[in-house]
């Protein structure tokens, strides 16, 4: 997959420098207006954030001793591996006892781990079943390419996603939206990550707020755009326009989600005990699913500017996935060292020495053996990393 994205950085950066004109347009807005945006949505966010937090809180101060413990599920993009992460859930679900799935308090995604994050959030048999059996059965019309001239500046991606599109609306139907909202009145949290265009960073959007705004507007086509836009690939597929802003893929901003950001002040751990000062401090459980290998497999690159610039491009998204989860490993020690919480975080990748049987996106072949590999992962406890990257 990343070969893939590497290719259309490759077309995209040579068709832009060429060509500077646009099918659809939409209004400027001047710098200062932006600038004023930038800052609303900024304190948008944060409530958004403050919110999730008291409920998070609320949830583990209620929970049993033997309960206390803050599960967080990470999954990261990936693309047609997202098949991988599939399979660790499906594996995952059937570990009885000790090592079991937990009830995730909050599910994160990015990209294609956008994707899945409904279903293991739900995390029933049957979602579980759904997610993988999507993954595993991809069909010729999940994507659509728009012909030779596709990459014409007229056009708003290179393809289309018909088949994509109509089997997320069909597996995230009204019911397992309903259920996202029961489940996010319990206190639970869904984010996935996407990247907001016109301000230049990341969006992470908390889906049981929109799932009860698509229950309440009887319309889910806007909580259906929100993980399109976590998964669209910039110019290869659509960017989605929510709430008159426009958004791609999450991974451009941030492959991982996982909240690790802002002062010590407004972490969770902290304001947990402010809250809560009689209890005990939280224990937090990240489960961090990386949907890639976490080593870039090594090849001969030819010195030509499409090789050097797409090996380039492959080069850098996992060296930022791998970074952030360093990030993530230096914050829990901060934390952990500084007395605010017991931390821990467990990682699983695709095997750096796995090569895919045959080149291209979406091969059914390769991603039922990414399934099955994931699955080998998730029913073993054992397989779960503790080691930094």
């Amino acid at each position: 997959m990343l070969s893939f994205r590497s290719s259309l950085a490759v077309l995209l950066f040579a068709s832009s420098t060429l060509l500077a004109s646009c099918g659809r347009t939409r209004e400027v807005a001047t710098d200062s207006q932006m600038t004023r945006e930038r800052q609303d949505r900024t304190n948008e966010y944060r409530s958004e954030g403050r919110k999730s937090l008291m409920g998070l809180m609320d949830r583990t101060a209620s929970a049993d001793q033997t309960g206390r413990t803050l599960d967080i599920l990470v999954l990261s993009g990936g693309g047609d591996f997202g098949a991988f992460g599939a399979g660790i859930l499906g594996g995952w679900s059937q570990v009885k006892g000790e090592g079991a799935m937990p009830t995730f308090d909050v599910v994160t995604g990015v990209s294609a781990g956008a994707l899945i994050a409904p279903f293991a959030f739900l995390g029933q048999k049957e979602d579980l079943e759904m997610v993988e059996s999507l993954f595993r059965d991809p069909k010729p019309d999940w994507i659509k390419a728009r012909g030779l001239l596709g990459f014409l500046p007229d056009n708003e991606s290179l393809a289309e996603l018909p088949g994509l599109e109509r089997e997320l609306k069909a597996a995230v139907d009204d019911a397992r939206i309903s259920r996202i909202v029961d489940e996010g009145k319990k206190g639970r949290r869904l984010f996935v990550n996407t990247t907001d265009l016109d301000l230049g960073g990341a969006r992470p959007f908390e889906l049981t707020t929109a799932a009860s705004n698509a229950m309440e507007t009887g319309s889910s086509e806007r909580f259906h755009n929100i993980l399109l836009a976590s998964a669209g690939i910039p110019g290869a597929f659509p960017s989605r326009e929510i709430d008159g802003i426009l958004y791609v893929d999450g991974g451009v901003s941030s492959n991982i989600l996982y909240g690790a950001w802002g002062t010590r002040e407004e972490s969770f751990a902290y304001q947990f005990a402010k809250r809560y000062p009689d209890q005990p401090k939280p224990r937090i459980r990240y489960w961090v699913i990386l949907n890639n290998q976490a080593q870039t497999p090594p090849k001969t690159v030819q010195p030509g500017w499409i090789s050097v610039v797409g090996r380039s491009v492959e080069i850098a998204i996992r060296s930022s996935t791998i970074t952030s989860l360093r990030h993530l490993f230096t914050f829990t020690e901060l934390v952990t060292l500084r007395g605010d919480a017991d931390i821990e975080v467990r990682w699983l990748a695709i095997p750096d020495d796995w090569r895919p049987a045959t080149e291209g996106v979406f091969v059914k072949e390769t991603m039922n053996n990414l399934a099955d590999i994931g699955r080998k992962f998730g029913s073993d406890p054992s397989s779960w990393r503790r080691d930094v990257p």
